[in-house]
């Protein structure tokens, strides 16, 4: 197919500078807009900005008309007070307080039932794995340990397949599981446990219509549990991070009845959407994506948090490229999303992917997100940062899932590079199992769930990530410039194919 790639306009390509780049991020990730916050009055006020940049390139709404993109996210606070488990175990009852346990359910309920173990909570047959055979769950409640069996590509086993969906999916009315490892870190910080206890939980107010009630427990609270099964739970953190075998799963000697009240508001926000018109006349039914969010995190204590490269670059980088789509529509159309509420959990692409999309799912032939490209390592600095993450060099960019749903897509990519950005493309966060789990980490694994093959542009985790310290000075415009243009090239090449992206069996 290579021989056919289509040559991206110069002059389109010269339209992305370091200083428009610059003009744009200076401004979004400026103080006054206190870190773009989905929850914030200044937020609007990002919106109108991207969406009369958008209408001025000759964009339309493609939210039946509008550029934005409605939807409503709920906030849920557990009352402490009225929020209850107690554990039958062996004949001896427990009682399990409220910082002890937690949950993530967002609204009130309440469930009893007897409780069984149910392993690793995933029920994936295709994949040749079900911790469910030959259970009865049914009006029970389901014990797990969060984790991936081995030989298992977890980017692969959707939510109906594991945790509370596969819960729901055999018939359990609640579910009890262990507190992830990741989350345990950030558990043993000085004060994290009352601050989780006083959390609001975000969420699309759609999504916790059919939720069973939940609860998450301290490792200390889960040992008991755990002991039935003839484990402690250092051990399931050590088995669930080598995705090893856990103990069979069986009905416990043991019962629960969980009380969640969880006082809950609704409030409005919005993604930013616009599309122009591809020129072929079959072609412009399919769509070409290129992502990025523009939001960030709240004001607290005086300190704003101003987001430039997570993910103002990724903002300004879209609108640059979706200027560089206007002045040369290709074969297809062009869709442009700024998501929101991606800090609170990937919420505006999954309202676009799983409940309400601007386009059917199915015409998005692929997504282009960018988060975070505007930071390089410098001489000097140490390769790895605290928790081992690192910065890609000048020219360097991490891409990430360019050969998980079309190999076709990663030849594309590679082809394209070598033809013209000539950047050094990182594969580190590429593994299926990498331990960060990058994949899922923003917004183009709702699209990915969901088959629409993806790539994901990033130059990494710094010191300055969701800290007051991530600011537009730090960032490297002549860096973002060239992956921006490389990120234009590879999405015209895709836009102006004969054919469609080839997506390679599951």
């Amino acid at each position: 197919h290579n021989a056919a790639l289509a040559t991206p306009p110069a002059a389109s390509v010269d339209s992305i500078t370091p200083t428009e780049l610059k003009l744009n991020l200076s401004f979004l990730a400026s103080e006054e807009f206190g870190g773009r916050y989905t929850l914030s009055p200044q937020f609007l006020v990002a919106a109108k900005y991207l969406a009369t940049r958008l209408d001025s390139y000759g964009y339309k709404g493609a939210s039946n008309g509008s550029f934005f993109q409605k939807f409503d996210i709920s906030k849920s606070k557990a009352d402490p007070a009225n929020t209850k488990l107690s554990l039958t175990l062996n004949g001896e009852n427990v009682e399990v307080s409220f910082g002890d346990f937690l949950t993530n359910a967002p609204q009130s309920g309440s469930a009893e039932g007897k409780i069984v173990f149910v392993g690793y909570g995933v029920s994936a047959p295709k994949q040749g794995h079900d911790d469910y055979a030959g259970l009865d769950v049914k009006g029970k409640i389901v014990f797990y340990v969060r984790g991936t069996p081995k030989g298992m590509d977890a980017s692969k086993i959707d939510d109906s397949e594991q945790g509370m969906g596969a819960a729901k999916a055999h018939g359990a009315v609640g579910t009890i599981s262990l507190l992830s490892q990741n989350f345990l870190r950030f558990m043993s910080a000085p004060g994290a446990k009352e601050r989780i206890m006083q959390r609001e939980i975000t969420g699309l107010a759609d999504a916790g219509k059919n939720n069973i009630p939940d609860a998450v427990l301290m490792p200390s609270s889960a040992a008991k549990l755990l002991n039935m099964v003839g484990m402690t739970s250092d051990k399931a953190y050590e088995t669930a991070a080598k995705h090893d075998d856990l103990p069979a799963s069986k009905e416990l000697n043991a019962s629960a009845s969980l009380k969640l009240t969880v006082n809950r508001t609704l409030q409005t926000v919005q993604n930013v959407t616009g599309y122009i018109e591809g020129t072929d006349p079959k072609l412009k039914n399919e769509y070409v994506v290129f992502s990025g969010h523009y939001d960030h995190l709240e004001t607290r204590n005086g300190k704003v948090y101003p987001g430039a490269d997570d993910d103002g670059s990724g903002t300004v980088s879209t609108l640059a490229i979706s200027r560089a789509m206007s002045m040369n529509p290709p074969k297809r159309s062009v869709l442009i999303i700024f998501h929101a509420g991606e800090e609170l959990g990937l919420l505006g692409s999954e309202y676009n992917t799983d409940y309400s999309p601007v386009v059917p799912l199915d015409k998005l032939v692929v997504d282009l997100n960018i988060d975070m490209i505007g930071r390089e390592q410098k001489p000097g600095d140490k390769v790895f940062n605290k928790d081992g993450d690192y910065t890609t060099p000048p020219d360097g960019v991490f891409v990430v899932g360019t050969n998980r749903i079309s190999k076709e897509l990663h030849e594309i990519s590679e082809t394209t590079n070598k033809d013209y950005a000539h950047l050094q493309l990182d594969y580190h966060y590429n593994n299926p199992n990498d331990p960060s789990r990058i994949y899922f980490r923003s917004d183009h694994w709702n699209y990915a769930k969901h088959g629409v093959p993806i790539i994901f542009y990033f130059t990494g985790v710094h010191d300055d990530y969701h800290q007051p310290t991530d600011t537009v000075d730090k960032i490297d415009f002549d860096k973002m410039a060239h992956i921006a243009k490389f990120v234009y090239e590879t999405g015209w090449r895709v836009a102006n194919l004969d054919h469609r992206l080839a997506i390679d069996a599951k």
